[in-house]
């Protein structure tokens, strides 16, 4: 009984203090909702409020009667004289509201014209990137939003406004818009994000992300809870993730995303003030395990840092991005002509897989798979969690048929699908420049709906 009575002691203790907290956290824990709510609609507004003036101006554009009556006569200018009225037009829209990225594109000739000149015909069967285009138009929406990399700005990600141009019959003579730069706006998110200690992103209707302070979550990793939230424009859902924090979703008209908002629930951290009866309790085993835990923070420190900078991925023992800067330099160049191909893919919609199934388990499996197919021909490495790239020693149409076979053994043996980015590697530019051609066209598989090779 001697022994039991610290026990019973504890508990009435635990007893005491849980009914005197728990009003009070039940109080708090109203208050903070409230509180969310307010910087959730701060948050809105000043995104609103950021994309409302773009807005408008794609929207003008579209509109513009000089630009108007010139596409409609297009084909009766001569190509140098029209080139020249258009850019004069667009360096008109740099000049006068300040945007590096405007452009004009002509359904009749499909020419990309900028303030510089005529950037490029567009072609989707020469160039994978141009299916946005053809894309937009399938919409029959006078306007739209969308995430991608400028090509004409070295590869670096956008936020594109674009808006279709008609004429007084409804027919329609092109797109034009311009490119807003995601990372002026990762700037604007990161400031609060830190601020107001949250995590802000846009999704689209599928839960993919369109914009995050990480670039490596941009068009690659999805949210899909949040589109079960069923939020609409009126005003924010409050969902809380189970001992995880909170999460906040509405639906932004204007853009046709969903904006989310996540955080930790301050109070239920108060609540382990709570945690004095946990303390009670840990203090009489604590002196037992200071020793042990001690011994084992520093072997996972000391694990941590090895793993940090290891070239070699733990999982598949392949060698990853660590490795290709160690080789190369972080703006190396191919010292080896023995390459003649690379590839870039990832695998479609992984992060769903990945809640569903053993995540691991597919990675090792198409990494499996895909070293099969290199035979030896190659280097493959892990990108990060379900992207790879791949160096080939083959000319660019066997790699075609072995990234087409990986697409179909993936199905076959794993039951996933996989997007696959192709391209010849070109000597004469760095390293990035070809992973970043081929990601392009892994993103433009991934877009038309996945499980297939975008090759250029």
């Amino acid at each position: 009984m001697k022994q039991k009575l610290p026990v019973i002691i504890l508990l009435c203790i635990s007893l005491v203090l849980l009914t005197f907290i728990t009003p009070s956290f039940l109080h708090n824990k109203k208050h903070e909702i409230s509180n969310n709510q307010l910087v959730a609609s701060h948050i809105y507004g000043l995104i609103a409020g950021n994309i409302e003036r773009p807005i408008g101006i794609s929207t003008g554009l579209s509109s513009d009667e000089f630009l108007v009556r010139t596409l409609e006569q297009e084909e009766n200018i001569p190509e140098n004289i029209m080139e020249e009225m258009m850019s004069s037009f667009l360096g008109a829209v740099k000049n006068q509201f300040g945007y590096d990225a405007s452009f004009v594109v002509s359904e009749k000739t499909k020419r990309y014209y900028t303030p510089t000149g005529i950037a490029k015909i567009v072609n989707p069967q020469e160039d994978p990137y141009d299916n946005w285009y053809q894309m937009f138009l399938d919409t029959n929406l006078p306007i739209q939003l969308e995430t991608d990399r400028d090509q004409l700005f070295d590869w670096r990600w956008s936020i594109f406004i674009n808006a279709r141009i008609v004429d007084s019959n409804g027919t329609t003579l092109g797109i034009c818009g311009i490119a807003l730069s995601m990372e002026d706006w990762q700037k604007m998110l990161l400031a609060v994000e830190k601020e107001y200690k949250v995590k802000i992103n846009l999704i689209d209707t599928q839960g993919l992300v369109q914009i995050d302070t990480d670039f490596n979550n941009i068009k690659n990793a999805y949210l899909s809870e949040a589109i079960s939230d069923h939020a609409s424009e009126k005003e924010f859902t409050h969902t809380d993730k189970a001992g995880h924090g909170y999460r906040m979703t509405r639906f932004m008209p204007n853009l046709k995303w969903y904006l989310v908002v996540q955080g930790k629930n301050e109070i239920e951290a108060q609540f382990a003030g709570a945690s004095i009866i946990l303390v009670i309790y840990i203090l009489l085993f604590v002196c037992l395990f200071l020793s042990l835990f001690d011994t084992n923070k520093k072997y996972k420190q000391h694990e941590f840092v090895i793993k940090s900078t290891s070239p070699v991925d733990e999982l598949t023992k392949l060698p990853n991005r660590n490795y290709l800067k160690e080789a190369y330099g972080e703006l190396g160049v191919f010292n080896t002509t023995r390459y003649k191909s690379l590839s870039v893919f990832d695998i479609d919609h992984f992060k769903v897989i990945n809640d569903e199934r053993d995540g691991d388990k597919i990675v090792l499996g198409i990494v499996e798979i895909a070293k099969e197919l290199l035979d030896d021909r190659g280097i493959l490495f892990r990108w990060s969690g379900d992207e790879f790239v791949l160096f080939m020693e083959m000319e660019i149409d066997e790699a075609e048929n072995q990234m087409k076979a990986l697409c179909e053994k993936a199905k076959e043996k794993l039951d996933i699908t996989v997007s696959v980015g192709l391209v010849k590697v070109d000597l004469s530019v760095s390293i990035k420049i070809n992973y970043y051609r081929a990601v392009q066209n892994c993103y433009a598989i991934k877009e038309a709906g996945g499980n297939g090779v975008g090759r250029q």
